[in-house]
């Protein structure tokens, strides 16, 4: 059901779960001027809690309108309930280019909360692919600092989602920290990734430093060392292989044979 209404601009109340924390108050500014000088020619959309009203769409419009001193707005009122509620929220706040990805991932993680709907359900109600949605959830998993970054615009989403596969702490906000100081791509942040995996391997030492060298403006490929020819490969290229503790020695015999140096012919000894 939905109506037009007139409704004193005091008797409307904020959203509880508003996408954006922040709102650009000089555009906000700009906008009041804006409606002060031709009327808000879209009106708000509200819902009817008890005797007052709760913005659906147009959270912007009616702060705008009230920092131009109307005390009175046109507004369509209609009959909601909470699952309803965010998804029209989400489809006025979620095409917006300065609505910020963690702002998108608390949102989308209070909607799960209060709706109890599926990765895929909530995909669909926002027009968006499950990929999307996990990525908005991977956020809100994430340390303050991180998503502090991303708010700032210091840290960008592909590198952040890579860095947070870092299980340890320490590391991951060394990484983190880098990042941000030298904006460091995603390759960068892959090659960290690999480095930080191969530490864990046997044998390895997890560092809490930057490696030696190391330039952001140049990834590099993490390198490991083959068992039979010794030389260094990407370690994307690597493959793991088990062999039988009993079976070992015919193995390192193999490895030994392969880097024998071919035997001398007499021409290559300088016989005649």
């Amino acid at each position: 059901m939905e109506r037009i209404e007139e409704i004193f601009t005091d008797r409307i109340d904020d959203p509880v779960s508003a996408m954006r924390t922040e709102i650009d108050r000089n555009a906000l500014f700009d906008l009041a001027a804006n409606i002060k000088a031709n009327g808000l020619i879209n009106p708000i959309t509200v819902r009817p809690l008890g005797d007052r009203f709760q913005v659906v769409a147009g959270h912007r419009r009616l702060s705008a309108c009230r920092i131009a001193g109307m005390v009175k707005i046109q507004c369509v009122v209609r009959d909601l309930d909470d699952t309803r509620t965010f998804e029209i929220m989400a489809a006025e706040n979620i095409e917006r280019a300065d609505v910020d990805p963690v702002d998108e991932a608390m949102f989308i993680t209070n909607y799960i909360a209060k709706t109890n709907k599926t990765l895929n359900e909530v995909a669909i109600s926002l027009k968006r692919s499950v990929s999307y949605v996990r990525s908005r959830l991977a956020i809100g998993q994430m340390p303050d600092y991180m998503r502090n970054y991303l708010k700032s615009g210091q840290l960008k989403l592909g590198v952040a989602l890579i860095l947070s596969e870092i299980t340890d702490e320490q590391t991951r906000h060394v990484w983190t920290d880098l990042a941000v100081r030298d904006g460091a791509n995603a390759a960068q942040a892959e090659y960290w990734l690999y480095d930080f995996k191969r530490q864990l391997l046997p044998g390895g030492t997890l560092s809490k430093e930057p490696p030696t060298g190391f330039t952001p403006e140049a990834p590099q490929v993490v390198l490991f060392e083959c068992a039979i020819d010794g030389k260094k490969y990407d370690m994307r290229m690597m493959k793991s292989l088990m062999i039988y503790e009993g079976n070992l020695q015919y193995f390192l015999s193999f490895v030994s044979a392969f880097n024998e140096e071919p035997p001398k012919t007499e021409l290559q000894s300088g016989g005649d």
